[in-house]
């Protein structure tokens, strides 16, 4: 990825099992990154990139020399998941051209704290080059700066009005568009709707992906 002054930061928030997942596979698919940093603490992304220890990352990213590189940490419990998710922002920051995927948000931030490294990135990681993509479940729940500054979100079913209602205010609609977002399970498929804006083409629309299911499946 060529470094850019453009900020490039994607939210896809839903509740579990609502889409985020299979909207963010699909991205990965679809930018396929040279230089890829995972926060996976719910051990999601296989296909993407290699599992290693926080440690682990920071001596290969240390070695990569400007190299690609496709690296994802699981949380080992061993230190706060906060502390070791700024960890890794840092590390994502000084080394610069990378996504950066954080899963799981509202483990790590709150409403009214994030951890600095995470900020940063947000902020300015766009003079670092960082295109970031981040997910949550409960979005009134997680880093208000996030969502702020992203320039693109998907929204999928959230559960709670709380979460519904930060929503409506962060894709500026009103709140039936979002009590509207409904996964629908049928006989053969499975039916994800969502709501999406990209702030900076000035779009924003409905849309859905239907996942197929083979005969006898379940």
């Amino acid at each position: 990825m060529a470094p850019t002054n453009k900020p490039r930061i994607e939210a896809y928030i839903g509740a579990s099992g609502s889409g985020k997942g299979v909207s963010i596979n699909a991205r990965l698919r679809e930018l396929a990154p040279a230089r890829l940093l995972i926060w996976d603490p719910r051990d999601e992304y296989r296909k993407h990139a290699r599992a290693v220890s926080l440690q682990a990352a920071v001596k290969a990213v240390a070695a990569s020399a400007g190299k690609p590189f496709a690296l994802r940490v699981i949380h080992d419990g061993k230190s706060p998941p906060d502390a070791a998710f700024g960890l890794l922002c840092n590390l994502a920051f000084r080394a610069r051209d990378v996504l950066l995927l954080a899963e799981e948000l509202s483990d790590v931030t709150t409403a009214s704290r994030a951890p600095p490294a995470w900020r940063q990135c947000i902020t300015q990681g766009r003079h670092q080059g960082l295109h970031i993509l981040g997910a949550a479940q409960r979005p009134a729940l997680i880093d208000k700066t996030f969502l702020g500054n992203a320039t693109y979100i998907r929204c999928f079913t959230l559960r709670y009005a709380d979460d519904r209602m930060a929503m409506a205010k962060a894709l500026d609609v009103p709140p039936e568009t979002i009590s509207a977002l409904q996964t629908t399970e049928r006989a053969s498929s499975t039916v994800i709707r969502f709501y999406e804006r990209d702030f900076r083409a000035g779009t924003q629309q409905p849309g859905s992906i239907t996942l197929r299911r083979k005969p006898g499946a379940t």
